[in-house]
């Protein structure tokens, strides 16, 4: 017991005899229940990302030997159809048959390259690559539907019309979006192919 000078006795504490001591402030160490919801829901986030996540494509050797197949098939048909160009003057030299009959003998070596690959060594890897789904064979579907058409109003409506319509549909079919995109893109495209095969190498379009 401590006596004060007047003589009062006095706790140790400081508070007066008898008293309880005053309760020392509570500090909360915990997180704040904000950062706790934060915490969770961006666990929560993650969780849900790596369940929808679709499953990695797996090595194929049948599927290479198809699209090796099916590239020489195309580059060699693209060859015979160049060949079948009509040309008034023959020149010998660079004329409208040059540029196709080259793409289809540059595919169709390319082609055979790969179609050999395929058989004869392990297939490729595709971890970097994820399984079909539903969804991609719908954008195939669709993508295929709008070729038949370009093919089939081409020559009905021209080249100059069809084309751009064809670019603003396969380009938002597969995720471009954006004025550049879809237009600008489109229109440049259209103009590059005209002047390349029609004015420069004089393929009719």
């Amino acid at each position: 017991m401590i006596r004060s000078r007047k003589g009062t006795p006095v706790a140790p504490s400081g508070q007066p005899d008898g008293a309880a001591p005053a309760p020392a402030p509570h500090v909360d160490h915990r997180t704040p229940p904000a950062d706790d919801l934060l915490a969770h829901e961006a666990t929560e986030a993650v969780d849900a990302a790596e369940a929808d996540h679709a499953p990695l494509a797996r090595p194929s050797r049948r599927l290479e030997i198809v699209c090796a197949a099916i590239a020489v098939a195309g580059s060699g048909a693209l060859f015979l159809l160049a060949r079948a160009i009509e040309v008034r003057n023959e020149t010998g030299g660079i004329d409208p048959r040059w540029w196709p009959e080259l793409l289809g003998l540059g595919g169709l070596a390319l082609g055979v390259l790969l179609l050999v690959a395929a058989v004869l060594r392990p297939p490729f890897d595709r971890d970097d690559l994820e399984a079909a789904t539903r969804q991609g064979w719908f954008r195939v579907g669709l993508a295929v539907a709008l070729s038949v058409a370009f093919v089939l109003l081409w020559p009905v409506l021209g080249f100059l019309v069809v084309t751009p319509v064809f670019l603003v549909a396969a380009t938002y079919l597969f995720g471009g979006r954006g004025w550049k995109t879809l237009i600008v893109f489109p229109v440049l495209m259209t103009g590059f192919i005209y002047l390349l095969f029609h004015t420069l190498l004089k393929v009719p379009l």
